[in-house]
């Protein structure tokens, strides 16, 4: 039991602690040691791409967004109309540089997205969401960072604005979170990933995504890694959106998420080999451990009731304490606003989606089709 209980205690702690820890000084020393490519100021012609649906209360925003950038090369969109029954392919007929692509029926945004790049002629695109809207200079930056051949894939910053919660302060914190650990993965060698809101690519290097893939952001950029080029993250890049206003509404999207990393997972086998792929440290500690947490979190709240000496009784109180907060949040939800309190409910609720969706996986209860935040949350 208590072998059992020093191996769970040691795998959450390097998977929350010990591996962004020594990935932040691995990223130091690498940088120490590593030679800057030439800044290459290019802005080539570009085409943004909008995979969209029932989005006509969002997509005037974001289409002037984008065309207030400070890009000085030519910038095209296309807006992929995934089936939409509102007014979204009538409020974008008064920007004369957005193509519309209308699917007939609503098949997803895998099919809305190959569509799209059926269009696109500029040796460069960018794909983002209708939501958030963009930094002036965002655009421009992750070009810059594809002027480097050794780059494939440059992923924006996602800087979330928050709510007027303390729950959705602790979300915004696990964001955060989140993204020092990608900033350190990049600098390292590439981020096992890109944030679907906005990331740009060559579009020699997208391949036709098939129709039930649920994480474009992680089939895309992964596969440009096999071909051996790196996936950047570039904080400057920043688009804005609204934080999820509470820790469950933030499950839902974690639960899709990690729905899709085990379907990419079984189609990208070659991720688990150490010779294959290049970040399989990274792949591994971020993406993979993580789905295991839950398990651990098991093991250590069992294995103390076995076992003796004040150390563990005092672990048990501590996890007792854990779970009591968790109780009374879900209880008392305005109980959320006590930071303590906040914090445990996310860390449960992010925990709870990792098994959740492994269910639904098992149990093929899986719609590519994506769903929306109602306008205005």
């Amino acid at each position: 039991m208590a072998l059992l209980f020093w191996i769970a205690l040691g795998a959450v702690g390097y998977t929350y602690v010990g591996y962004p820890l020594g990935l932040m000084l691995l990223a130091r020393l690498k940088a120490k040691g590593t030679q800057v490519a030439a800044a290459n100021d290019a802005q080539p012609p570009v085409t943004v791409v909008i995979a969209a649906w029932n989005e006509a209360a969002n997509l005037p925003r974001k289409i002037r967004s984008i065309n207030a950038s400070d890009y000085s090369g030519d910038v095209h969109i296309i807006v992929a109309s995934d089936g939409s029954d509102d007014d979204t392919e009538k409020v974008i007929g008064d920007f004369p540089n957005v193509t519309l692509i209308s699917l007939p029926t609503r098949q997803g945004k895998p099919s809305a997205l190959n569509a799209a790049m059926a269009q696109v002629k500029t040796a460069h695109v960018v794909f983002t969401d209708a939501r958030q809207t963009l930094k002036r200079d965002a655009i421009a930056r992750l070009i810059r960072r594809l002027q480097d051949e050794r780059v494939g894939a440059v992923s924006g910053e996602l800087v979330q604005i928050a709510a007027d919660s303390q729950e959705s302060v602790s979300v915004g914190l696990y964001w955060k979170y989140e993204k020092w650990i990608r900033q350190n993965e990049s600098l390292v060698h590439s981020v096992p990933g890109v944030s679907g809101a906005l990331y740009a690519i060559r579009t020699e290097d997208f391949s036709p995504l098939p129709s039930d893939t649920i994480l474009d952001d992680f089939e895309v950029p992964i596969g440009i890694l096999r071909k051996g080029k790196q996936i950047k993250f570039e904080s400057g890049a920043i688009m804005y959106d609204q934080v999820e206003a509470d820790s469950a509404a933030e499950q839902r999207r974690k639960i899709r998420t990690l729905l899709g990393n085990y379907q990419s997972f079984r189609r990208n086998l070659w991720l688990f080999h150490p010779r294959q792929n290049p970040i399989w440290l990274q792949f591994m500690s971020h993406k993979v451990l993580r789905l295991v947490v839950p398990y651990w979190m098991v093991a250590l709240l069992v294995t103390p009731l076995f076992l003796q000496g004040i150390f563990y009784q005092l672990f048990l109180l501590t996890e007792g304490g854990f779970y009591l907060a968790v109780l009374v949040a879900k209880v008392i939800p305005a109980s959320r606003g006590n930071r303590l309190i906040g914090f445990c409910n996310v860390f449960w609720d992010m925990n709870l989606s990792a098994v959740i969706a492994l269910k639904r996986y098992l149990t093929n209860e899986i719609d590519v089709r994506w769903q929306k935040r109602p306008v205005g949350t």
